[in-house]
């Protein structure tokens, strides 16, 4: 009960006013929270989450393509370490710390500690004897000793498990195989999971106007003509276009959802008597 003594509205609670980071369009349900679990996944509608993640999907789309894909970041990352592992320090400031970003993504060595005094900021470090710890700890193996003696690494850490068991293992190893199986079928039966969950549970909403791409701090937005690309202002601080912005208003069924009045002009062929003579009176009045 608020201070008026009246009973919240109880159904006006369960949506909030957040229309997703995608399209813009869609009023999100939150159902999507609960269906993948993912907190990135409140700032879009289902659909489009959806449509992201069957992108994503794509290079998963076959068991081959997931397999290249493995042998390949496993390789990868093996020749990563190699170069980690010959690292002799910085020249400046002797730190055997290297920027994570710059290993794992460019296979480059960048003092991290110079790199941050020069760039500010914040970074990941990492050292070859920080793997070595971990290696040791997490998979039970010397990280240096399988880099000299074998030039590779087990796939994973039950694959060193089995390793320390059996050292024959590595002859008959189809432990990426079998890792490669795994990631295929969660990803394919993953994504026909949520296809249906989305079908059964959505209650995102379309917003009945057009709304624009850019807000600010004030709630006034702005838009681009889809054809001049010329800016176009809100409609006050609603966060949608004007209606003499939508080709809707003016009886058009066309592919463009926001257009200025004078591309508008161009279509005046396919608009009724008295739409002509309203854009011919906006056009006077000099709006946009």
């Amino acid at each position: 009960m608020d201070w008026n003594g009246k009973e919240p509205n109880q159904e006006k609670t369960l949506f909030k006013t957040v229309y997703c980071l995608d399209c813009k369009q869609i009023k999100i349900c939150g159902k999507i929270i609960f269906l993948w679990k993912s907190k990135v996944s409140s700032e879009y509608c289902c659909l489009c989450y959806y449509k992201n993640q069957l992108a994503r999907t794509q290079e998963y789309s076959s068991y081959q393509q997931v397999y290249q894909r493995k042998v390949k970041e496993w390789k990868e990352h093996i020749q990563q370490l190699q170069l980690l592992r010959s690292y002799l320090g910085c020249r400046d400031c002797k730190s055997l710390a290297v920027d994570a970003y710059h290993l794992y993504e460019n296979s480059k060595l960048v003092c991290q500690p110079c790199r941050m005094k020069k760039e500010g900021g914040a970074s990941g470090s990492v050292s070859f004897l920080e793997l070595q710890k971990w290696y040791k700890k997490w998979w039970g193996i010397n990280l240096n000793e399988w880099l000299e003696n074998f030039s590779q690494l087990p796939v994973n850490a039950e694959c060193a498990r089995e390793w320390t068991r059996d050292r024959n293992h590595l002859n008959n190893c189809q432990c990426l195989e079998a890792e490669t199986q795994e990631t295929y079928l969660l990803f394919t039966n993953s994504l026909q999971e949520s296809k249906e969950k989305l079908k059964k549970t959505c209650q995102c909403v379309k917003s009945e106007k057009v709304r624009v791409d850019y807000l600010d701090s004030m709630g006034d937005g702005w838009i681009e003509c889809q054809i001049c690309e010329k800016t176009i202002e809100s409609a006050g601080h609603h966060g949608v276009v004007k209606n003499r912005n939508d080709p809707r208003f003016w009886g058009l069924n066309i592919a463009e959802k926001v257009l200025c009045l004078n591309c508008l002009q161009k279509f005046q062929k396919k608009m009724s008597t008295s739409k002509k003579y309203t854009l011919n009176k906006y056009l006077k009045r000099g709006y946009m």
